[in-house]
């Protein structure tokens, strides 16, 4: 797995073994975004944002695919949060592949365990649960709670969301096997 743009354009992104094949059906709980996926999300994001020192975080961060591609657009910095520590020595190792150590932090927690204890704003805020996770609704709430100006959810399709549509445009992409539901903050709120 590779970056696709930016600073760190082709370099690599360090996956566990059982990974590499990062099809739907990998043998590990742990699927990182496919670059197809990636490319398209970022796309999106970009004619809506200018990551240039933006504060993006990673939440069930896994290979840390979604914030390195941001680091490497110019994001200022990106906090990963997992709850697995061998995926965060995976991003350790890959920040220091990369040279950004400085514009990375880590927190072994639980995703919605983290958001409710940190009360803070991010540019952009990236989601990728386990395909076993069933606490849609909570993460949504959780999210919107802390602040944020774009949050991309990777999500099954049948999922429907409630959020206020006076503060929030909601666009909704599928790429592949990925459906991504993209939370815009409306610029008056």
């Amino acid at each position: 797995m590779r970056i696709i743009s930016g600073r760190y354009k082709s370099r690599k992104i360090n996956t566990p073994a059982e990974t590499k094949d990062c099809s739907y059906k990998a043998k590990s709980s742990l699927r990182p975004t496919s670059d197809r996926a990636r490319e398209s999300l970022f796309n999106i994001i970009s004619n809506i944002i200018d990551f240039d020192e933006t504060g993006c975080l990673d939440l069930f961060a896994g290979t840390g695919a979604l914030g390195f591609e941001s680091i490497s657009r110019g994001a200022g910095k990106c906090d990963f949060v997992d709850i697995s520590r061998k995926s965060l020595e995976l991003i350790d190792k890959t920040s220091k592949d990369l040279g950004c150590t400085d514009k990375v932090k880590f927190y072994k927690e639980d995703a919605l365990s983290f958001l409710r204890r940190t009360g803070k704003f991010y540019d952009v805020v990236f989601a990728d649960p386990p395909y076993a996770f069933d606490k849609y609704e909570e993460l949504v709430s959780a999210v919107i709670a802390n602040d944020f100006s774009i949050f991309a959810l990777e999500a099954g399709s049948r999922y429907a969301f409630k959020y206020d549509v006076n503060k929030y445009d909601l666009i909704e992409r599928k790429i592949g096997f990925t459906n991504f539901k993209i939370f815009i903050k409306k610029e008056n709120e």
